[in-house]
């Protein structure tokens, strides 16, 4: 299909979406009390550069998004959410199928599904949810949807969240399958465990295990602990994990430390995360978290690239200009185990909204150590809820 058949199909699709939403969101409030629908549209514009031997990739994609969310009676409510990504142009690789054309990687794929589709019960001090769901835990390192692709992460779960004693959220999740970001569905037993205490207004501590299992037995269990507080104008952050993988019989450890300095004018953080190593035989992964959140937007180390593992010693700045959020953060990587240098990455975001509007620009530069290739990758983004 031409470029400009699709930029006339999507329009259309977008300008029908939104009247027939508009059309039967009244209707639908009739039937339901306090149902709600909700339409959400991003476009993106990514650009993939690397000193590599494949071209320069340039994608434009539409993500069009339709969420309907019952009225609750007598407990139970049921959401459906509904995803289309559209491929406006075709001047990257999505994965999907052979690169014919020698592209760079933009992993975005075409697709019409259920993003979610689930039941709900709100009682006893809990919520029950049965059915395919995002989940997003904490600051999403370990379990998280990657809601910054186009194709978001879901789970086929039930969930439970459960507020009984005082100052406690417990959640625990057992699921069967991973939606992932390429929409293939990997068959996983899943045990996700998640136990929240408030100490105090100012401190939360955090205690959890999440255990994978592949249908050939193999597990990867992960046992950790969180703590979360300020002090004053200063927050901090704190985690300590520990990860045995059963084949290879191996255990890597996880480390994350961080400060926050809250000035009137910026807020400033520094940082120091490891994805350990075990003598060299494996390291720590987190194969169901929102990866591209940590170790640099470049996606450059999504995992640690050797099983020596790694370390990011990193700072971020934050302030706002006339509505506009700016972020710029810098981050050194070296090897966890051995002293291979693993390169630095820049990166930049400006952002802002404009009511049910906004627009963002971000940049990655990644400049390669003693393994990988430079990158740099560029963003630019809109979106629109009605």
């Amino acid at each position: 299909m031409k470029p400009i058949q699709k930029h006339l199909i999507a329009a259309i699709g977008a300008i029908t979406l939104a009247t027939a939403t508009s059309v039967h969101a009244k209707s639908i409030e009739h039937i339901m009390p306090n149902s709600s629908i909700e339409v959400d549209f991003r476009y993106r514009v990514e650009s993939v550069d690397k000193d590599n031997a494949l071209d320069t990739a340039l994608a434009n994609t539409l993500k069009s998004r339709i969420t309907l969310n019952t009225g609750n009676m007598s407990g139970f409510s049921a959401l459906v959410e509904g995803d289309n990504v559209l491929h406006v142009t075709d001047g990257f690789w999505d994965k999907a199928g052979d690169n014919t054309n020698n592209d760079n990687v933009v992993l975005d794929q075409e697709t019409t599904q259920l993003n979610q589709a689930y039941f709900k019960y709100t009682g006893f001090n809990s919520v029950i949810k049965a059915g395919n769901q995002r989940i997003n835990l904490d600051n999403q390192r370990h379990i998280g949807g990657v809601a910054f692709r186009q194709d978001e992460a879901t789970f086929d779960a039930v969930s439970i969240t459960n507020q009984s004693m005082a100052h406690t959220t417990i959640f625990a999740a057992f699921a069967n399958n991973l939606n992932n970001i390429k929409n293939e569905n990997i068959e996983l037993d899943l045990s996700i465990i998640n136990v929240k205490y408030d100490v105090n207004p100012e401190l939360l501590a955090t205690g959890f295990f999440y255990g994978i299992e592949t249908p050939d037995g193999e597990t990867l269990n992960t046992l950790g602990i969180r703590t979360t507080g300020k002090i004053a104008s200063l927050s901090f952050e704190a985690e300590v994990a520990s990860q045995k993988e059963s084949s290879a019989n191996t255990r890597a450890h996880y480390y994350n430390f961080s400060v926050t300095q809250h000035f009137p004018w910026v807020t400033t953080k520094l940082g120091y995360e490891v994805l350990g190593s075990d003598d060299g035989k494996a390291s720590f992964t987190a194969p169901l978290g929102t990866n591209h959140k940590f170790m640099g937007w470049s996606d450059s180390y999504l995992q640690a690239p050797t099983q020596d593992g790694i370390q990011d010693l990193n700072l971020t700045a934050i302030t706002r200009v006339n509505g506009v959020k700016l972020v710029a953060q810098l981050h050194k990587f070296d090897a966890a185990t051995g002293s291979a240098n693993l390169g630095s990455e820049l990166g930049m975001l400006a952002a802002k909204q404009f009511g049910d509007y906004g627009a963002s620009l971000k940049v990655a530069k990644f400049n390669a150590g003693d393994l990988g290739v430079d990158a740099t990758k560029i963003w630019l983004t809109g979106t629109a809820k009605l």
